[in-house]
Formats: structure tokens, C-alpha cells, sequence
């Protein structure tokens, strides 16, 4: 634990420098980041605010997260930090954190009658007040790098003006076993008689295969709702939350079933299907239950268990509660070891969702997209610069977890070397890449519409230049990314350093940057942003500072106008109106800036030329690979797609030719990559290997 501690301050106070933040706010980042890893939040935001509220009382909040699928609200609040000293939070200093945030939330009027119009946390209270959000859970959480209690045990929830408030604790034991997980997430574990006083749900054993076990079962729908009430999101597969969160939760015919046929439920619904790490399993004197489940994740029909859980809460038509208790679903449980998880769970999601309308954007944390990326991560080091001698990688973390693992059971001088090749200030995320490319498109409101958002509209734009041309994603694109990367955080930096700089620095960032690349479009029609120079020098060209100075004041004052459509800051910036409005605002070019831009001509023919590069290289390695495969392979792969009938005459010819290597046939590179597309073919339609 002391070294854990030892490890956090010295990261706290490392990232406080970086990136000139309190150490206050550097903390909350590096909380919420492992949080957000865990899947347990989403989209957080700091959010530091002090008052007194009504009868003399202390209001403090330190951020938020407002869950839209929930309809819950997060709040956090972080007491003053330890640091070094090994200190204990008390069951009486924790009662006393949770009721100031709690106050926040009942205090709202008198905090928007007093508070100044232009901070976030005037915005939150308006927004509570007015109910432009929408929340039927309240949770407060206490971010502390203390250990708490060993009276602290179970939190129990509160009810409070019909609202349901849950209490959370994350100290510095809770956050070094999220970080010791073998996939950075903490596990959940549901004991199904100690928490919801459920004998089991009858089981019966389906299938086994060395990766996966399945199972049948007829889960009560009483018990579903209750479940999902408790858990909320944090049982659906990121996939599925996804979807429920653009389609909205309640599904009109599931819910007239509830109402008019619960018996018929069985029969009319397709039910579930879920994975688990682990099931606990026992015999009762009507067959197997399942009594228990860690990390259990349903990956289909999340709306028909949303339906469900809204129904048993808010719907009082015909006492739907007693509805819901006649009401039996079908659940298929595939019990998925951590090893085969990172690859089996997204497939299992992605054919038990074909049917349905969950778009390939939903779908696409798995694409080869990311899996090339990673690959060019790994693979290009960025220029040594400052008078280091090595360059060192931006890391992409395809996968949650990824970093960490690097170095989980490495001794201390492997990890220290890799953490120096490999900074952690140069790990980004798809989501990070999400955010940095709807700004280089120019959709700073799509980028400030929160993560998940964000990174389902880049992924259709993605798909489609995939599906035209996989051949776009090569060095030279790599080199733009890490450039977009460099040239958000400096900017967060410029920003956050300026006299008049108060709150909504993520959304000045994005509109700054998109405003910028969109100006510069516009008035240079020949010329563009030379995102070259920013790799080469991992800084922004001398001019770029000045110019986001100036830009950023006038976004500011842009953002916070009074004749915005919405009252709410945050809000106003992910509104499209929000952007075409901006787009009006006139700024002065500094001339240094403009003696940065490049000729757009030479960069398209860059970019081309990278695009034939990575064509030659991606025919190169299929040629390698069907050589390796073997000439038994193909010809596996030819009988098995005759006796399905899936070839036509050219897929024929071209496996014939495949299947000759060994005699010495001799293949261009061309023919390799048909063949290659001829072996995804059969495995779309469920080749074996």
C-alpha cells in the first residue's frame, strides 16, 4: 500500500506540472480516468465548487457525471488529500462529505439565485432546477487517496424527496484493486440470495467448448428489473449501452406485453443473452440454480431488460409490479474466461445483435481500424526532440487495461524503461482519437457531446472510408493523429493559462481547433495546416500560440452568450446551432501562423503517395500469409465453401491457385489479397478457422 501511495503522488503531482492543474484537479483526473476504464462512469467532468447553502449549511462539490441511460446523477467530492501520510477516512468525516454534496443537489434554487451565471456549477443547479436533465438517482461518491474505515461497510441508500440516493466510497485500497485487476475493471459480483433474497434461476448446462460453457436458464422478470435498478448500466456490454443510449430505453411493445400479456412474455420475447467470468451454481430439489455471478455483462437485449427495470419503477398502469412478477424471460449465459474475453465478448455481442437494428457504428470498438492503429503505435517512434537520444511511441490503447498490463508483473527497471519509451502522457485512447478527429472534421459540438457520442459518429465516417479504402490508415495517417493529439493538449495548456480563462475548457479546446482548421479552409483555399511540422517538432510551430489566444477568447465569449438557445454552457456546445453560429466569429491571422501553412497540393500528394505505399505493403504481407497458410488450408477452404455453395466461378479459380503453391505456383500480390478476402468470406459465413 505505501508504494501504491508513493506511486499516485508522485503521478499526481507529475501530471499537475504537465498540465498546470491544481493538484486537487489532477487527482480527480487520474480517479476518474481508472473509473471510466472500470466502465463504472463515463464522461466526467471537474466541477469544483464551494458555497453556503440554505441554514448556514456547506455545500462542495468536485464534479460530475450525469448518465443519461440511468437518468443518474454523479456527483463527486474529494477531501483534503493525504499524500504522503498514512491517514484514515472516518465513518464521521465521510457522513459529513456525502451531506455537502448532497446539499448541492437539494440547495439548487438558492444556488442559482446567488451563484455567478457564467461557472459550471450555476449550470449544473440550473439544469437540476429546471429539469432539463432528467434524474431519478442521485449518487454521491468520495474520491480519496486515504483508506477508510473498517467501520465503513455497507452504504445503505437513502430516499429523499422521491428521489433514490446511493453512497459510494473510493478510497486508496478500492483504487489499488481496480488497478491490480487483470483487465483494470473491478469486478461485479451479485450474490443473488444475500442481495436480492432470490433462491436461484433455474439452469440447465448447454454447451462446452475450451474457451466458453453456456447455459440455458428462465430468469424471473422480477428479478431482472431488480437487478438492473441496482446495477443500472454497468450490466450492459459497452455495445449495448451504446445503442439504448441513442434509441432510448423503453420499447412501446415489450412494455404493452407487461401490461396486457405477462404470461405470453416467454413466448413473445427473444430474451437475453449475457456473459459471465464465473457462475456459482447449486442443486435444489427442482434441478440447478445459478445462485451467483462476477462480472456479469448482458451483451443482448439490454432494451428488454431496460423495459423491464422502468416499468417495475414508473409505470403504474394496471399495477405493471404485478405484472412484471408473472413475467419469465429466456437468458442464454456464456461463461467467458478473462483470457478469451477481449475477443469472444464483442463477437458474441455483434451476432446476437444482427438482428436487430444496432448500427456498425455500435459495433465498432472491435474494427481492424484499431487493430492497425495499435499496430502503427507500436511501430513508429516520434522524432527525438529536447535533446533526448531515442524517440519515444505514443501509445494507443486499443484495449482497457493495455498500458497497465505492459508492466504489471515487470520487475521495477523494465517498467521504469518502458514507462520512459513510452510516457504516460503519450497513451491515447479510441475515444481520445474520436475526439481529436471530429475536431480536425470540424465538429467541435459532436466532440463535446461526450465520449461514447463521439466516437459512434467518427466511427461512421471511419467505416466508410474503411469499407472505400482500408489503405488510408498508414504512416502518414498516424502522423496526422499524433499531430491532432499534440495539438489538443498544448491548446488545453494555452487555455488554461489565460487571464480571463474560467470553466468549459474541453469545449473552448474543440470549438478553437475546429474554428481554426475551418477559417483557415475557407480564406487559404490553396494552402493548409501543416500537421507534418507539429510531428516533427512534438510541439506546435512558433505563431500557433498567439493564434489560439486570440481565437479561444473570442469562443469563449461565444459560448457564453446571452442570446444562446441554451442556458446550460456544456449544453449549448454540443447544439450544431451552437457551431454554425461560431462559424461567423472573425478573428486576425498572426503572421507567423500563416507563414506555417503549407501547400495543399503537396500534402494531398503526400497523403497519396503513403496510400500506394500501404496498398503495395498490405499485398506484400498477403502474399506472406497465403504461403504460410499452406496449400491444405485451401483446400479446406475451397470443399468446405463447395459444400456450402458460397464460390462463384472467380472465387473458384482464384483458390485453385491457392491451393497449387506447394506445387511451386507462384502468386502476384494482387492475387494473394483476392484470395485473402476470398478467406474472409467463408468465415463471414461461418468458416470454422
Amino acid at each position: 500500500m505505501k508504494s501504491y501511495r508513493n506511486e499516485l503522488v508522485n503521478e499526481i503531482k507529475a501530471k499537475a506540472l504537465s498540465d498546470n492543474m491544481s493538484d486537487r484537479e489532477s487527482f480527480f483526473q487520474i480517479y476518474c480516468e481508472k473509473l471510466e476504464q472500470s466502465e463504472i462512469i463515463e464522461d466526467f467532468h471537474y466541477l469544483h465548487f464551494n458555497t453556503t447553502g440554505s441554514r448556514n449549511r456547506s455545500i462542495q462539490i468536485d464534479g460530475y457525471v450525469y448518465n443519461e441511460l440511468d437518468n443518474k446523477l454523479t456527483i463527486f467530492i474529494i477531501p483534503s488529500l493525504a499524500y504522503f501520510e498514512d491517514k484514515s477516512l472516518t465513518k464521521t468525516e465521510a457522513d459529513t462529505l456525502f451531506k455537502r454534496a448532497k446539499y448541492f443537489y437539494f440547495d439548487v434554487e438558492k444556488i442559482v439565485k446567488e451563484a455567478e451565471e457564467s461557472s459550471e456549477g450555476y449550470g449544473l443547479a440550473y439544469d437540476i432546477l429546471n429539469k432539463k436533465i432528467e434524474i431519478t438517482i442521485l449518487e454521491i461518491v468520495i474520491l480519496t487517496d486515504s483508506v477508510k474505515s473498517d467501520a465503513i461497510n455497507i452504504i445503505e441508500s437513502t430516499i429523499e424527496k422521491n428521489i433514490r440516493v446511493d453512497y459510494s466510497i473510493y478510497d486508496l485500497s478500492r483504487m489499488k484493486l481496480i488497478d491490480e485487476s487483470v483487465n483494470g475493471k473491478e469486478p461485479l459480483i451479485i450474490d443473488l440470495w444475500e442481495d436480492f433474497q432470490a433462491e436461484g434461476i433455474p439452469v440447465l448446462p448447454a454447451s462446452k467448448t475450451n474457451d466458453y460453457q453456456a447455459y440455458l436458464c428462465n430468469i424471473p422478470g422480477e428479478l431482472l428489473a431488480k437487478m438492473y435498478n441496482r446495477y443500472q448500466s454497468r450490466l450492459l456490454e459497452g455495445n449495448v449501452r451504446s445503442f439504448l443510449q441513442t434509441k432510448g430505453k423503453v420499447n412501446k411493445g415489450i412494455r404493452n406485453t407487461i401490461i396486457n400479456n405477462p404470461e405470453m412474455f416467454f413466448a413473445y420475447n427473444n430474451g437475453i443473452a449475457a456473459t459471465a467470468e464465473a457462475i456459482e451454481i447449486s442443486q435444489n430439489k427442482e434441478g440447478l440454480v445459478i445462485t451467483g455471478f462476477k462480472s456479469l455483462q448482458i451483451v443482448n437485449g439490454g432494451q428488454t431488460t431496460a423495459s423491464l427495470a422502468n416499468s417495475w419503477e414508473n409505470d403504474t398502469k394496471l399495477n405493471s409490479i404485478e405484472q412484471i412478477k408473472k413475467i419469465f424471460v429466456p437468458m442464454k449465459v456464456s461463461v467467458v474466461s478473462q483470457k478469451s474475453a477481449e475477443e469472444l465478448i464483442p463477437n458474441i455481442s455483434r451476432y446476437a445483435n444482427s438482428q436487430n437494428k444496432v448500427s456498425d457504428a455500435d459495433l465498432a470498438s472491435n474494427h481492424p481500424f484499431h487493430r492497425k492503429v495499435e499496430e502503427l503505435s507500436r511501430r513508429l517512434h516520434a522524432p527525438a526532440v529536447d535533446g533526448v537520444q531515442f524517440g519515444k511511441y505514443w501509445y494507443y490503447e486499443r484495449a482497457n487495461g493495455q498500458y497497465r498490463q505492459e508492466t504489471y508483473k515487470a520487475t521495477e527497471t523494465s517498467k521504469k524503461k518502458f514507462e520512459l519509451r513510452n510516457p504516460k502522457n503519450q497513451m491515447f485512447k479510441k475515444v481520445d482519437l474520436a475526439k481529436y478527429y471530429n475536431i480536425y472534421l470540424q465538429k467541435p459540438h459532436i466532440a463535446s457531446a461526450g465520449s461514447q457520442k463521439s466516437f459512434n459518429k467518427f466511427s461512421e465516417w471511419m467505416i466508410k472510408q474503411w469499407d472505400k479504402n482500408p489503405d488510408f490508415v498508414n504512416d502518414e495517417f498516424y502522423r496526422k493523429v499524433i499531430a491532432l493529439c499534440i495539438l489538443f493538449k498544448k491548446s488545453d495548456t494555452i487555455i488554461r493559462n489565460q487571464d480571463w480563462y474560467d470553466s468549459y475548457k474541453a469545449n473552448i479546446v474543440a470549438y478553437t481547433l475546429s474554428l481554426i482548421f475551418y477559417k483557415v479552409e475557407k480564406d487559404f483555399p490553396e494552402s493548409t495546416i501543416d500537421l507534418n511540422q507539429i510531428w516533427k517538432d512534438q510541439d506546435l510551430p512558433y505563431g500557433w500560440e498567439k493564434q489560439i489566444q486570440q481565437v479561444s477568447y473570442l469562443v469563449y465569449n461565444h459560448l457564453t452568450r446571452e442570446d444562446r438557445t441554451v442556458e446550460n454552457v456544456t449544453e449549448w456546445a454540443k447544439k450544431e446551432t451552437s457551431w454554425n453560429w461560431a462559424k461567423e466569429i472573425g478573428f486576425d491571422y498572426d503572421a507567423d501562423f500563416i507563414n506555417q501553412l503549407v501547400n495543399k497540393k503537396y500534402v494531398s500528394t503526400q497523403e497519396y503517395s503513403a496510400i500506394k505505399e500501404q496498398k503495395k505493403e498490405n499485398e506484400l504481407n498477403a502474399l506472406l500469409q497465403v504461403y504460410e497458410y499452406g496449400s491444405d488450408f485451401w483446400t479446406g477452404v475451397y470443399d468446405w465453401g463447395i459444400q456450402e455453395n458460397i464460390w462463384n466461378v472467380q472465387d473458384v479459380n482464384f483458390l485453385k491457385l491457392a491451393m497449387a503453391i506447394d506445387q511451386g505456383k507462384v502468386l502476384s500480390d494482387k492475387q494473394a489479397a483476392k484470395i485473402l478476402q476470398l478467406l474472409e468470406k467463408a468465415r463471414v459465413e461461418s468458416f470454422p478457422k
